[in-house]
């Protein structure tokens, strides 16, 4: 068994929720995956940003509390995220459990590109991202090869097993609304942390 197919195993239990329930799920584990991985990304970058002159009108001090506050929330809210996925979507969507990792790791490799303009960037850390952006984009790519279960996910709308029933055209919107969940939620956090870093 190849080692991918070890790390993205089929879900232990999936229960055919309504489809209700099964929209909510999709929509606030995404969100909050992407909030979550913005904040991380964004707090990290602040982080970064903490030597002196680099943290606009903010003390050190003050950059450094806010930076592991935002990335402490941020690890906390993907957490959920999969929480989310598990307990409320229970396997409708695509699996936010695969996801997770990835978005993290991509929060990770992008905290650099982050960081306020002048800060000093350790070369150990420019190492630690370019890693996890290698990381990041191998397990995506093991995640895609397990094909519709990855990207529209196990259940379909109906409650029926979607590995074993063709796929109709309103299954193949669950993809691209968590994508674009994901996204405006990225984009709200961070705003929010923008706005943090600046008060």
């Amino acid at each position: 068994m190849r080692w991918s197919d070890r790390l993205f195993k089929r879900p232990p239990l999936i229960v055919a929720g309504q489809p209700a329930t099964g929209w909510l799920g999709l929509l606030t584990s995404w969100a909050t995956a992407g909030y979550g991985a913005a904040s991380a990304s964004s707090a990290t970058g602040m982080l970064l940003s903490a030597d002196a002159g680099a943290c606009g009108a903010l003390s050190p001090a003050v950059c450094q509390v806010a930076g592991w506050g935002g990335l402490l929330m941020g690890v906390v809210l993907l957490a959920v995220a999969a929480v989310l996925g598990l307990v409320v979507a229970r396997g409708f969507g695509p699996p936010i459990t695969w996801w997770v990792l990835p978005l993290m790791l991509g929060a990770l490799a992008l905290a650099p590109f982050r960081a306020a303009e002048g800060a000093a960037l350790p070369w150990v850390w420019l190492l630690l991202a370019l890693a996890a952006a290698v990381l990041a984009l191998a397990l995506v790519a093991a995640a895609i090869r397990q094909g519709k279960a990855a990207l529209y996910g196990w259940i379909r709308l109906d409650g029926l097993d979607a590995r074993e029933v063709a796929h109709r055209p309103i299954d193949r919107l669950l993809a691209p609304v968590a994508v674009a969940a994901a996204t405006v939620a990225a984009v709200f956090g961070a705003h929010v942390i923008r706005i943090l870093s600046e008060a």
